[in-house]
């Protein structure tokens, strides 16, 4: 039978109180885009090779870039219209060049399913069974990828033993997750027993928020005679849900530093993934869409929200309202990456914000109100007194006052300003030495600085010179 766990938890971290523009409610479809722009490299993966050209007619869900020889997952087209460039841009996530296919819509939503044998997919094999998660598109989501025979991943099914599934949502503003356990609850119930399917003989680990017991509950009843299913009550507090903590927190394993957690043997993967693997395998239906969550405290009307893959941001916005000159965010505002209305919504995206932009400085000598979240230069540490975790985000930068709240919410026991200080000043060997890759870019030591260091601007700084070095030898 299903197994219910002890409540789980993991030192260091962060609660996260509600934030101004977080959505609530049912997950509303947004309005089909008279245009999409479709990056050739999106989620885990390498870019695939492209299968249109400029003129051509697509439809929704047909495949326009396939590299089986590689290490990727096919790129799709989100909407029925006709392909109006091809060039190369910067990617939104990580600024490297790689190839974008625009499509203008023509109006009309003309499916291309996905080709399914017939009978019930658990008679089909994992083999056949992780084709059609791969032709979806489903096996490039999560930091390591599904691992089917296609080269979806760095490793092939059968090394993998563990399958966690994240259903905690911890990052600000990101609702969906939550929403969705309610809303397409057997839709997440059959996804489960898919995935387990497409990997084989492996324990299914799922990880739920202790505030949501009926859906554990419900969980256990429904799949109360397989005996690889064990749920975890989880405390809500962030990173929780990254795949480093959630290992350690679900099955006390640790993932070796810079690497994936593939590596021993356990794939994570996240609720939208749960459902998308449903639709890919019961109802034929390719991932076209990602369910998001759009908010912030300069979007009128929260909303988590279905949308199709390649909308433009700037679109988003104004369907739902925000103000001008805000910081527009795609992801969560601790791991997600500054971008411009032109930027396209990816197929792992899991938010996009709009934010008002703080005030560039504090009065000396005055205490902020309510809605700023600075305290740096204002008030010194009080002896005696608990330490609050609190934003960064106004006031000057300044020097380290040696606090401490970096190795108080650490969640990898780092010292993030040591390695920090040591990746700005050119100490790589120093910064390995502090285990610079073991840094999971969660971004709660930049955001409880209190003198408004960009820790973990320069912790990433120093990975990416490392990396870079290792390629030139």
């Amino acid at each position: 039978m299903a197994i219910i766990g002890t409540l789980k938890t993991f030192k260091g971290g962060h609660y996260f109180k509600t934030f101004e523009g977080t959505p609530s409610g049912s997950v509303v479809d947004a309005p089909l885009p008279k245009r999409v722009i479709i990056p050739l490299r999106q989620g885990f993966g390498d870019e695939a090779a492209l299968l249109v050209s400029v003129g051509d007619s697509v439809k929704t869900g047909q495949i326009i870039a396939r590299s089986d020889e590689k290490i990727s997952t096919p790129i799709l087209s989100s909407i029925t219209g006709r392909v109006t460039s091809i060039r190369e841009e910067k990617h939104p996530i990580d600024g490297k060049p790689t190839l974008v296919v625009a499509i203008e819509g023509s109006g009309a939503d003309e499916w291309q399913r996905l080709r399914l044998l017939p009978g019930n997919f658990e008679r089909w094999g994992g083999a056949e069974l992780g084709r059609v998660l791969y032709e979806a598109g489903v096996t490039a989501l999560g930091k390591s990828g599904l691992p089917t025979t296609l080269h979806s991943s760095t490793v092939e099914p059968d090394k993998i033993k563990y399958l966690l599934i994240n259903a905690v949502e911890t990052e600000p503003y990101l609702e969906v997750s939550k929403t969705l356990l309610y809303e397409e609850f057997e839709k997440f119930v059959s996804g489960i027993k898919v995935l387990k399917a497409a990997l084989g003989n492996i324990e299914v680990h799922v990880g739920i928020g202790y505030d949501q017991p009926q859906i554990l509950e419900e969980i256990a009843n429904r799949l109360e005679y397989h005996d690889w299913l064990f749920l975890h009550p989880l405390l809500p507090k962030y990173p929780q849900g990254e795949d480093e903590v959630l290992i350690k927190s679900l099955l006390n394993l640790e993932v070796p530093s810079g690497q994936l957690s593939t590596a021993i043997g356990v794939v994570v993967v996240s609720t939208p993934q749960v459902i998308a693997a449903y639709d890919a395998a019961i109802e034929g239906k390719p991932l076209v869409e990602a369910l998001i969550s759009i908010g912030g405290s300069a979007v009128d009307r929260p909303v988590n929200a279905r949308v199709r893959i390649g909308t433009p941001a700037g679109e988003l916005l104004h369907i739902f309202g925000h103000q001008a000159q805000s910081a527009i965010i795609l992801g969560g505002p601790m791991r997600g990456t500054a971008v411009d209305e032109t930027t396209p919504i990816l197929r792992d995206s899991t938010a996009l914000l709009a934010l008002k932009r703080p005030k560039k400085r504090l009065l000396g000598g005055l205490m902020p109100g309510f809605g700023l979240d600075s305290y740096a230069r204002i008030i010194p540490p009080i002896l005696g007194r608990a330490r609050k975790a609190t934003t960064g985000l106004n006031g000057p930068e300044s020097s380290c006052i040696q606090c401490g709240y970096c190795v108080d919410v650490c969640p990898q026991n780092l010292f993030p300003i040591w390695i920090a200080q040591a990746a700005d000043q050119g100490q790589m060997e120093r910064a390995q030495e502090l285990d610079i890759f073991a840094c999971i870019d969660c971004g709660l030591c930049s955001y409880v600085c209190p003198s408004k260091i960009p820790v973990l601007e320069q912790i990433q700084k120093g990975k990416h010179e490392l990396r870079e070095e290792r390629l030139q030898e």
